[in-house]
């Protein structure tokens, strides 16, 4: 590099950070010159010499002008090239999340796109559950083997304001602790900037990124570019929620109208074939032959069941868990089964640490509804007990046990058609990601036992956590 060179990038950069500074010597040498001048009107014998110190500075002046001109011109160019830069960051991370469908796809490729076009170390966004935990959902650049396992933060008063009074977060204490979850070097925070997630005064959740360097060389226009990044992905899981809210009424209104239907025509039609039979079997009684009047009864008896059990899907198609939960739907369950059988039905509830989306409760209640249906028509039992637990790990158990006359457990040889119950409630527990267990003899009793742990890792849609939250 020659003398000029190395002369112009010294002032480069002495222009570059010190721009007010240069400006103020321009004003000077420009009251220099006016001086100057002044003093080369009355110079006398001097003339020679203030002309030339006058034309020094004239040339200085124009120098200076022409480079401070120059200089912002090129920042000029230098700013805008950054802010095409950050467009286009910003279009390419949208545009790939605007791609997906569910919300644990959206949030996965969110993840990726940052990682990849900020150049991250890492990146992470974490969703607030109905229960107050700030919950890790998905991520890019962290271990997989770090969040195998649940990963979650009790939200306390300190964390809900720093996440409810900021838009951008750098270099938090309280926003700090999300990085210790998931076991991320926190050694050099700095690099790390907490985006919160804001729709329409609600605080949804937070997004955690850690740069390598700086994709951008003007901290502002980094700080516009997150600023938007949390604004479109806030649109984006308002817009899933609004999806999906929209698929589940549309569902929910198709099993109606199944219901409805079912109500309307051959739940009709049985109750008046019931009622024909019993006027029948009450006409034959007092002349008919006992064989005849056994067969009558046991149509009635078969008509009687059938009617039941169409009463049963009928229920089943309609949904039978409100916005209470889970525990109020079983609750209501057991309270009828007590009034309707007689049965001694112990409840007994340990569900305080449990937060699942309500889609998984569904299958749940199934399981229970299943299982307490098949002890009213088939135990004979007289004494029944209910134990639902879960733990701070997130571990699920549920338990039902009763003392009555048992089965035996079916076997891979039996019948497809046998125990269909039983195989639905298998298929439900497995889309759990959980263990159904079924011990019975007969004589014995049986002992139904569901057991699961709730990640945020597994296929559910996190979305539904969010509905308390957001509604």
């Amino acid at each position: 590099m020659n003398l000029t060179a190395r002369i112009h990038q010294i002032f480069s950069q002495i222009t570059g950070q010190h721009l007010p500074a240069c400006i103020s010597a321009l004003f000077i040498l420009l009251f220099l010159l006016i001086l100057n001048s002044i003093w080369l009107a009355f110079a006398g014998s001097h003339t020679p010499f203030a002309l030339f110190i006058q034309i020094a500075l004239v040339i200085l002046v124009f120098i200076s002008i022409t480079y401070i001109a120059l200089n912002n011109q090129k920042q000029l160019a230098s700013n805008n090239q950054q802010q095409h830069k950050a467009q286009k960051i910003l279009y390419n991370i949208t545009t790939s999340v605007n791609a997906g469908r569910e919300l644990k796809e959206l949030l996965s490729i969110f993840c990726k796109k940052c990682y990849q076009e900020l150049r991250a170390e890492n990146a992470s966004v974490w969703l607030i559950t109905e229960n107050d935990w700030l919950e890790y959902i998905a991520g890019a650049g962290i271990d997989p083997k770090i969040v195998s396992q649940p990963r979650r933060i009790k939200i306390t008063q300190e964390l809900a304001s720093t996440l409810t009074g900021n838009q951008i977060i750098h270099e938090n204490q309280h926003v700090t602790r999300l990085a210790e979850i998931l076991q991320c070097d926190i050694s050099d925070d700095s690099r790390s900037w907490y985006l919160p997630l804001h729709y329409q005064n609600r605080t949804l959740g937070v997004v955690r990124i850690k740069l390598n360097l700086q994709p951008l060389s003007n901290q502002q226009d980094l700080y516009e570019l997150l600023s938007s990044l949390a604004n479109q992905l806030s649109n984006a899981i308002e817009k899933a929620r609004l999806d999906q809210e929209s698929r589940r009424m549309i569902i929910m209104q198709e099993r109606s109208m199944i219901a409805n239907e079912l109500h309307d025509s051959l739940a009709q039609t049985l109750a008046s074939l019931r009622f024909q039979v019993r006027v029948l079997d009450e006409t034959l009684q007092p002349t008919s032959e006992f064989q005849s009047i056994k067969g009558i009864e046991q149509v009635e008896n078969s008509l009687d069941e059938a009617y039941s059990d169409l009463r049963e899907l009928i229920a089943h198609c309609r949904t039978p868990i409100d916005k209470q939960g889970l525990m109020p739907a079983v609750e209501k369950l057991v309270s009828r089964l007590r009034k309707e059988t007689g049965m001694y039905i112990l409840l007994q509830k340990e569900w305080e640490n449990s937060d699942l989306p309500p889609n998984l409760e569904m299958h749940i209640f199934r399981i229970v509804q299943e299982a307490m249906n098949n002890i009213r028509k088939h135990s004979q039992a007289q004494n029944v007990h209910l134990i639902f637990r879960c733990d701070e790990d997130g571990n699920h158990q549920i338990l039902i046990e009763n003392d009555g006359r048992g089965f035996e457990t079916p076997t891979a040889s039996d019948h497809p058609g046998k125990h269909v119950g039983l195989s639905i409630m298998q298929e439900r527990a497995n889309y759990l990601g959980g263990d159904l267990r079924i011990e019975s003899e007969p004589d014995e009793g049986t002992r139904i036992e569901l057991y699961f742990t709730y990640s945020s890792e597994t296929d559910h849609d996190p979305l539904q956590r969010l509905s308390e939250i957001i509604s």
